[in-house]
């Protein structure tokens, strides 16, 4: 069953291009159904092309996008999953962003580039019970991550994360039939901090990065030879945030409310016992003050178990 852990690794790192806006980027796709077995690693690079002309200036989508007219991203992930039992599952991601827009320097920032690592996401998942039947198996899902952000400037229209520190709390259930096909509802609740006046904005004091509740789910196969995942990914914020150009918006991106949905495919095909490749594409299809996306992904995965390595030496 390694190519299957080994898919399910890659499957899930596709959806980490998707989470991304003119000031976020959430880890909601951090958390899936699949636990890798104790002692199993998997290591995964990937890269994700983005790009938007058109913007939700609070509901009411315009363009160009202010400023830049077009943003371009070059994402570049690098992504961890440890088996610490076959019931908890530690993972970690790390991207490296470049953003770029093409018209003039950014109001704000004045920068026509940004770039550096994104927020830094580790989470614990955790297993809390498994009900087995005749066709197949429920697995419930509990999970508690934390997102420490990069030293990035996170006020602007081009930043590339909103800078705040983040406790992500997600509880759902995974269902997996035995002819490989299941279905995964995943539910979660981000507490977000206060994030730096980066540009005095806000006379130099801190503000608030307005809390999230999240939601995916998925539906797709999981065989020996071929993994595939049709996803949706939404976050509703809460009501304390601003709109772009609304009352009470000074310039400070990071405390606008930023809503999505968004829907993709992704598939993974492996190469050897310890090596897999896949491949994704995502889009927006509703959102509040967040950039109107649409992006491709691309990864490789290398896998090994800690166990087994240590008794071959």
């Amino acid at each position: 069953m390694k190519l299957f852990k080994l898919k399910i690794s890659i499957g899930t790192l596709v959806l980490f291009g998707a989470a991304f806006s003119a000031n976020s980027l959430a880890a909601q796709g951090l958390i899936d159904g699949f636990y890798s077995n104790k002692g199993d690693v998997s290591l995964t690079a990937s890269y994700t092309g983005a790009s938007y002309d058109e913007f939700y200036v609070g509901e009411e989508k315009m363009g160009p996008v202010p400023a830049h007219e077009k943003i371009t991203q070059d994402i570049i992930g690098l992504y961890a999953k440890w088996g610490l039992t076959d019931a908890l599952t530690l993972v970690v991601n790390a991207p490296y962003i470049s953003a770029k827009g093409e018209g003039t320097p950014d109001p704000i920032s004045g920068n026509t580039k940004e770039s550096g690592f994104q927020d830094i996401s580790i989470a614990a998942k955790y297993r809390p019970f498994r009900a087995a039947f005749e066709g197949g198996k429920f697995d419930g899902i509990t999970a508690l991550g934390f997102d420490i952000p990069g030293g990035y400037d996170a006020n602007s229209i081009l930043a590339i994360g909103n800078g705040a520190f983040k406790t992500n709390l997600h509880i759902g259930g995974h269902l997996q039939l035995n002819q490989g096909f299941f279905t995964t509802l995943v539910a979660g609740y981000s507490l977000r901090g206060k994030t730096d006046d980066d540009f005095n904005v806000n006379n130099g004091e801190d503000y608030d990065v307005p809390n999230a509740i999240l939601a995916m789910a998925k539906v797709g196969y999981a065989g020996s030879k071929f993994y595939g995942e049709l996803w949706v990914d939404h976050q509703a914020t809460s009501s304390d945030g601003v709109d772009i150009m609304g009352p009470g918006f000074a310039g400070n991106f990071p405390e606008t409310r930023v809503n999505y949905t968004r829907l993709g495919v992704s598939a993974y095909v492996p190469v050897t016992t310890l090596i897999g490749l896949s491949a994704g594409y995502g889009t927006l299809i509703d959102g509040r003050n967040i950039g109107d996306t649409n992006f491709f992904n691309v990864g490789v995965t290398f896998s090994f178990n800690t166990q087994s390595t240590a008794m071959a030496q």
